[in-house]
């Protein structure tokens, strides 16, 4: 016997459908953007990705060392912060073992100044993992010169335990502000990524810093 539906029932399902259909692509493209493998030399792995609304791609550094999580993230709370860069004027606004703010001017002979503060706070994780969060804040510190151009940035230092150390991950996204190309600047933000990686690695372990990154 043939079933009869009624023309509002079929409204319905039709309603249904297009919505469903409606909504398939959202779903479809809220998938996380895709890894990309710019460089894996020397145990170290530089990815990237494209974010929507993002000029510059976030990037991600991957690689391991014998330094327990614990080691590494009092480095990075302490001596890291310390190090002197010729290039960079820094003011302690808050500081702690778990949790510190500071203000930067950072110069250079061919670009206008770049202004932030940053914070950063260490996180426990599970199964003895530490996580170190960091974030750009409104500028804090001392006036700076009036072209003075923010920089924003965010990410995290990953210190997950294995068999061997820690499986040490970096992820960051910057953006230094200004008008610069983005291929030039991508270029610049890769090798300072792998260039703190290494200086971490280095410093976690008590070796010296690899020639030229304490510059």
């Amino acid at each position: 016997m043939a079933s009869f539906r009624s023309p509002r029932t079929m409204d319905r399902c039709s309603g249904f459908l297009l919505l469903l259909l409606a909504a398939w692509p959202a779903t479809t493209s809220a998938q996380p953007p895709t890894w990309r493998t710019v460089s894996d030399k020397d145990g170290i792995r530089l990815e990237a990705r494209s974010l929507p609304d993002e000029r510059f791609d976030e990037l991600r550094v991957t690689t391991s060392l014998k330094a327990s999580p614990e080691t590494i993230a009092d480095y990075l709370l302490g001596k890291y912060l310390d190090e002197k860069n010729k290039n960079i004027v820094r003011t302690f606004i808050h500081r702690g073992p778990d949790k510190a703010v500071w203000s930067d001017v950072l110069s250079t002979s061919v670009a206008s100044d770049r202004c932030y503060s940053m914070r950063f706070e260490r996180q426990a994780l599970a199964n003895g993992g530490i996580r170190v969060k960091f974030v750009s804040l409104d500028y804090a510190g001392k006036e700076p010169k009036p072209d003075c151009i923010a920089l924003r940035a965010r990410g995290e230092w990953t210190m997950t335990p294995n068999g061997a150390g820690t499986r040490l991950t970096y992820a960051s996204l910057t953006d230094i502000g200004g008008k610069a190309p983005a291929f030039l600047v991508h270029r610049s933000l890769s090798s300072a990524a792998v260039s703190s990686v290494r200086k971490v690695v280095a410093g976690a372990s008590g070796l010296a810093l690899p020639r030229g990154i304490g510059d």
